[in-house]
Formats: structure tokens, sequence, C-alpha cells
């Protein structure tokens, strides 16, 4: 039976550790973090992989040589590498995608040494898995060739991906909440002696603390021990915190589905997509007349999970999953949604339905989710402005 008692003391304590590691990082000035002030958080190429290939190669700006690749391979127990001879490169080509061979495509972080063994991680931020891809992966250089699968909490491939493969035979999964966040700690002691490389690690730490929703090891570990010693009431929080958030978050989809149909109604077709709780659960939005195209409009994710870590934002989905002439001249971000626009922030509450200040300021102020509803609409149409008639456009001229 769970105590009412109990649960106040687990929520008691709970919040005095997250406000005193708070206040720790305002102590410290960690709560400026160049990362994200530059939107650069959740940039899977351009912020993480080459970030951390940098801290890789031996012949990194750090000037450490391979002190960082040896920590790196020490804490994945991993001793393929000849560390003497190892180089690294981002974006590694290994040949033209064959989904039905399963061969080619580009790796993130590719590892290799003279005597031909090599280790190449597929990195996962936010981006889906393509077709195929960790088979294609492991059968290049097969035998020689280790894969290693890194998300943020170190979720497995979709099958789609993996095929038949099996975690931990075929290839391995690792995670920004655990591998990483230990090789950091030993790189940042390792660069001791050099303050801004130590702080610059420190920097990209912090930000995976965030990303990964973790703490400091002592903070952490004082959370794990009063969930541990209150495990049904932790069990109870959890699954209850699920329903209430899911409240919230419908309540702001149905908001904004009403007065999407309220403003967009004569020329637009709105309708509610996959269930709240769904990691991608949306808004679909078709042109009138033309609802059972294959392209249209979608606004995701009211879930605060999915693609770009959940923020939510506005672009074209194909649903054919086929090139055409459209999809050939828009920006692509998986092979269904092109020309994504991520909605702005509103007073400064991040635009993710996952953030739980943004979920503690909706149920708690009426007037802000009514002012973000409207935010969120006008900025729907600022985008509906520049894309409606170039894909009504396209369309017709299909007929």
């Amino acid at each position: 039976m769970i105590s009412e008692e109990k649960l106040s003391h687990l929520l008691g304590h709970t919040k005095t550790i997250i406000d005193h590691q708070r206040e720790l990082k305002k102590a410290r000035g960690e709560t400026f973090n160049v990362f994200s002030i530059l939107s650069m958080e959740r940039s899977e190429n351009k912020t993480h992989s080459v970030f951390l290939a940098e801290l890789l190669s031996p012949k990194g700006s750090h000037l450490k040589g391979n002190a960082f690749l040896r920590l790196f391979l020490k804490v994945l127990k991993e001793e393929s590498i000849d560390v003497a001879t190892a180089q690294v490169k981002v974006e590694h080509y290994i040949g033209l995608r064959d989904d039905k061979a399963k061969t080619g495509g580009r790796i993130d972080i590719y590892l290799w040494d003279k005597n031909g063994n090599s280790i190449s991680i597929e990195n996962k931020i936010d981006a889906g898995d393509q077709n195929a891809q960790v088979e294609r992966y492991c059968n290049y250089r097969k035998g020689s060739n280790k894969v290693y699968y890194l998300t943020l909490k170190g979720a497995e491939p979709s099958e789609a991906s993996k095929g038949k493969l099996q975690n931990g035979e075929d290839f391995h999964t690792i995670s920004y909440r655990d591998q990483i966040q230990e090789w950091l700690e030993r790189c940042i002691k390792e660069a001791a002696e050099q303050p801004i490389l130590r702080e610059s690690i420190k920097q990209y730490k912090i930000l995976i603390q965030k990303l990964t929703s973790t703490m400091d090891k002592t903070h952490q570990k004082n959370l794990n021990e009063i969930m541990l010693s209150h495990i049904r009431e932790s069990a109870y929080i959890a699954e209850n915190f699920a329903k209430v958030s899911a409240t919230i978050k419908e309540g702001v989809r149905r908001s904004v589905l009403e007065k999407l149909k309220e403003r967009f109604g004569a020329t637009l077709t709105m309708a509610a997509g996959r269930d709240i709780n769904d990691r991608y659960s949306q808004i679909w939005i078709k042109l009138k007349g033309m609802e059972k195209r294959k392209m249209f409009f979608g606004l995701e994710s009211f879930s605060g999970q999915g693609h770009k870590g959940g923020v939510l934002f506005i672009g074209v989905y194909n649903n054919s999953n086929k090139k055409n002439e459209y999809t050939e001249k828009s920006e692509r971000f998986t092979s269904n949604w092109y020309n994504l626009k991520e909605l702005p922030n509103y007073d400064g509450y991040v635009l993710n339905f996952g953030n739980p200040d943004t979920l503690q300021k909706l149920h708690a102020d009426a007037s802000f989710k009514e002012n973000l509803v409207d935010h969120i609409v006008n900025e729907v149409g600022v985008y509906l402005e520049q894309h409606a008639d170039l894909l009504r456009a396209y369309l017709e001229s299909e007929n």
C-alpha cells in the first residue's frame, strides 16, 4: 500500500536534492553554456560527432596525443585498436547506399589503425534510423570492424536498421548517459593542467547531463539512494506523472487544433495524429481538396519526444517516402520530413512539452497557456504563408 507520508518524504527529499544541484550550478557559473547559447545542443554531426572526434583524435588540437583515445577505449573495454597508429575521421564514406545489398553510407565517427582494425560509431541524438543502417555498417569490412550504436540513454536501433543482428554480438550499444559521461570525467582529470581545455570539456559534459537528465555523481547518488529506499512510491509517482503530463500536453494540442481550424479552416483540413503518449504525436495539416495526397504539413511532437529532441516543429511530410520534384528542391531532414522549422521559444520557456519547467508553467498559469497556443498558431501561419502555395502548385502539377 502506498503511504502518503512516504510519498511526501520522497518528493521533499527529491526537491531538496534538485534545488541544491541548481544552486551549485549557479554558484559555479554552470548556467552559462556556449553550446546552449549558440543553439548547438542537439546537432549530431556539427556538434557532437565533431567534438567527440576531436577529443579522440591523436592529432587533435588538444595536443594530448592519444591520451583521450586511450581513456575512451578503456571505458569501452576495447582492445582491438592499436592506439599508437590510430586515426579518427567524421562522416567516413563507405560507398553508395544500397539498402538491398545492405552496404554503403556514411559512418559518423570512424577509428582505424595500421593493422586494418576499425571502430564505427553511429551517433544518434534526434534523427531516426535509416533503413538497414546498422546492417550496412556491420557489413563494412566484416570481421575487422566493430560497430557501436551511440544514443543518449542506450536505446537499441530499430528493427528496420538492425534487421536480425544481435546487440552484444554483431554490434554494441553505448550511451552518452553512461559511457560518454564516464569518459568525459576521465578526460577532465587528464586535462587538469590545461584550464581552457579542461573547462571546454566540462561545458560539454554539463550539456550531456542536461540532455540525459543526469546530475553530478554526488547528487545522482543521493537521488538514487532516496528512490531505492522508496521503490514502490517512486514507481507510483512515475506512473501518475506520465498521466498528468499527458493531460497537459493533450490540452495544449486540442487548443492549438481548435484555433488552427478557426483560422485556416477555409483552405486547410486539420486533424490530430498519433496518441499524445506516442513518441511522434502531431497535428496533420492538409490542403483542402487534396486530403488523400501523400504530401502534407505536420506539426510535431506534442509528446516532447521524437525528432529534434522533442522540440515542436512544423514541416512538410512526404508519406510516400519517395523522392519527387518537390523534395529534390527542398531541405531534407529525414526520408519523410522536409523544410523543417523549429518553433521559437516563448516568454523564456522552451517550446518542448517534455520540459518540466514548461509543463509546470502550463499547469499553473492559464493565461500563459492561452498566449502560448496563440504563439504556436501564429508561427504555423507564418510557415504556411511561405510553403502552402508552393506545395499546392506542385500537387496540382502532378494531376
